[in-house]
């Protein structure tokens, strides 16, 4: 049995909620859970390669290798109109409280939505409409965040080091937009998350498909 019929299967398996797209109590929880997970996951990667600020800009590429994990157990568990988009919030609010400049909370809701429109739900949802879905949100993501420094400019230096990091490291952070590494950075963070989420495809085939059904 191929990964896009076990996740239809899976998508029938929880029940009648699952077909008529209604979104219950549980359902909610495991959102939370892996939403919050989720954010983690990019979160421990952004401290990481922070460190550099040559490597910043690669976090979400990076990150989505582990992140596809949860991304597809979530897919598989809660395959329901609205969780993607209710999780996008939920880590867009939690980003903010943290600290996170508006735009990239901005652009986790916008990859939310548009994870919502690609992946669809019930039956409709494959393996692959996932996992294009998860690209998406990873590269919306990406975007709201590199947003701010394209329409700051040089000011951002002055943000940079306003939340406590040396005028360097935000030059670095500024420069990189005209780099060759940004294109890099910028097919990596389309090309990971695919990646990503095929391997947990995989795991979710193998290890997973109990604990969902």
């Amino acid at each position: 049995m191929d990964g896009t019929t076990r996740m239809r299967n899976t998508g029938k398996m929880v029940g009648g909620d699952a077909k008529a797209g209604k979104l219950v109590g549980k359902d909610y929880i495991t959102i939370a859970i892996f939403g919050l997970l989720l954010f983690v996951v990019f979160f421990a990667f952004s401290m990481i390669l922070g460190m550099n600020a040559n490597t910043f800009w690669f976090t979400h590429a990076v990150g989505s290798l582990v992140a596809g994990i949860v991304w597809m157990y979530l897919a598989a568990k809660v395959p329901k109109r609205g969780a993607f988009a209710i999780m996008a919030v939920l880590i867009a609010v939690v980003a903010l409280l943290l600290g996170m400049v508006w735009t990239g909370p901005v652009g986790i809701v916008v990859g939310g939505i548009a994870a919502e429109l690609i992946a669809g739900a019930g039956d409709k949802r494959t393996a692959v409409r996932s996992i294009v879905a998860f690209s998406v949100f990873t590269l919306c993501f990406w975007v709201g965040q590199q947003a701010m420094v394209f329409m700051a400019g040089q000011s951002y230096v002055a943000m940079v080091v306003e939340m406590g990091m040396s005028a360097e490291y935000g030059q670095t952070l500024v420069d990189f937009q005209s780099s060759p590494l940004m294109l890099v950075a910028f097919v990596g963070t389309v090309a990971c998350p695919l990646i990503g989420g095929w391997i947990g495809s995989k795991l979710f085939k193998k290890h997973f498909a109990k604990i969902a059904a």
